[in-house]
C-alpha cells in the first residue's frame, strides 16, 4: 500500500457538556499534517461536531484519492479476556459494536457512560472492573475507588500499559490522566466510522493497515517532554500535541510507519509509535 498523504491526530474528550466557545484545555483538538507541514489545530466543542468535521475531511480526502492515517488518544482495546467475558468474542471490534449499542451520546455531549460501566460491572461476581466516579455517583456496582483485580479472568492493565506504566488503565473512568471514559464514549464513534467507510477503513493493529483510511491509537505522552520544550507563548498543550504529533508521524519514513502500524497485540490494541520515540522527536523540528 502507498504512503499516507495526510496524517490526522485527534485529542479526544469525555466532557458531558459542550466545551467553552473560547479554546480551552481538555476539549477536542484535531491536528493535521501533509507533506511534513502541519496546519493550525481545529477546535471542536462537542464529539458530534468533531465527528462531522472528521468525516467531512475524510470524505474529501477519499474524493481526492489521498490516503489518511487518523490517530485518537484513547485506548482501542481492553485487557485480554475482557471482550470475551462481555460479548463472547475475543474480537475487539465486536466489543466496539457492543458498546455502540449501549452508549448514548447526544449533540450536547450528554452521555450514559457511567450507567454503561455500571451495567458492565454487574456482569461480574466481584466489584469492578470499571471504577472512578464522584462519591455521589458511586454505588455497589459503580465504584469510587480501584477494586482488586485478582478475581477477574483478565488483568487490570493491557500489555502496552505494563510496558508504558505512565499510561492509565482503560478501566479508570475519572481522575488525573484517566482515559477510560474517553474510550467508552469514543469507541462507538469509531464503530460508526467503520460502518460509514467499510472496507476502505482499517483499524491498527486489529487489521492489516492496507486501507485508504487507517485508524490507530496514539499516546502523545510518548514524546510529551519534547513537545513541552517546544510550546509557544499562549499554546494550549492539547492543541500543541496534536499539531506536533501529526507533524512527527508525517515525517517518518513510510516503510517505518507501515511497520509500526503492524506491531502490537491484536486483541488488546497498541500505542502507535512505542519504541520509535527518537524518530518521532527528530520529526518535530
Amino acid at each position: 500500500m502507498s504512503r499516507f498523504d495526510t496524517i490526522v491526530m485527534v485529542d479526544w474528550s469525555a466532557r458531558s457538556a459542550p466545551s467553552p466557545v473560547k479554546r480551552t484545555k481538555d476539549a477536542i483538538f484535531i491536528g493535521m499534517a501533509r507533506d511534513g507541514r502541519d496546519a493550525p489545530p481545529n477546535y471542536q466543542r462537542t464529539r458530534h461536531c468533531a465527528m462531522r468535521c472528521l468525516t467531512g475531511l475524510l470524505d474529501g480526502e477519499r474524493r481526492a484519492g489521498r490516503r489518511v492515517l487518523v490517530g485518537f488518544d484513547f485506548p482501542f482495546g481492553y485487557p485480554r479476556g475482557f471482550a470475551r467475558a462481555v460479548c463472547g468474542s475475543d474480537n475487539p471490534l465486536a466489543l466496539w459494536a457492543h458498546l455502540a449499542d449501549r452508549i448514548t451520546d447526544d449533540n450536547r455531549n450528554r452521555n450514559n457512560r457511567f450507567d454503561v460501566a455500571e451495567a458492565l460491572n454487574a456482569l461480574f461476581h466481584a466489584p469492578g472492573p470499571f471504577w472512578g466516579c464522584s462519591a455521589k455517583r458511586a454505588t455497589a456496582q459503580m465504584l469510587f475507588r480501584k477494586p482488586d483485580y485478582a478475581p477477574f479472568a483478565f488483568a487490570e492493565r493491557r500489555k502496552i500499559e505494563t510496558e508504558l506504566p505512565r499510561a492509565k488503565t482503560t478501566f479508570q473512568l475519572l481522575g488525573n490522566g484517566s482515559v477510560g471514559s474517553q474510550s467508552l464514549v469514543g469507541l462507538p464513534h469509531l464503530h460508526a466510522l467503520r460502518q460509514r467507510y467499510g472496507d476502505a477503513l482499517a483499524v491498527s493493529p486489529f487489521q492489516a493497515p492496507d486501507a485508504p483510511i487507517v485508524l490507530a491509537e496514539i499516546y502523545p505522552g510518548l514524546i510529551d517532554a519534547a513537545i513541552k520544550t517546544r510550546l509557544r507563548a499562549g499554546d494550549i498543550l492539547d492543541a500543541a500535541q496534536v499539531r506536533l504529533v501529526a507533524r512527527a508521524f508525517s515525517r517518518l519514513d513510510p516503510g517505518h510507519l507501515d511497520a509500526l502500524l503492524r506491531q502490537g497485540d491484536r486483541e488488546e490494541g497498541w500505542i502507535l509509535g512505542l519504541g520509535a520515540e527518537a524518530s518521532l522527536i527528530d520529526g518535530i523540528d
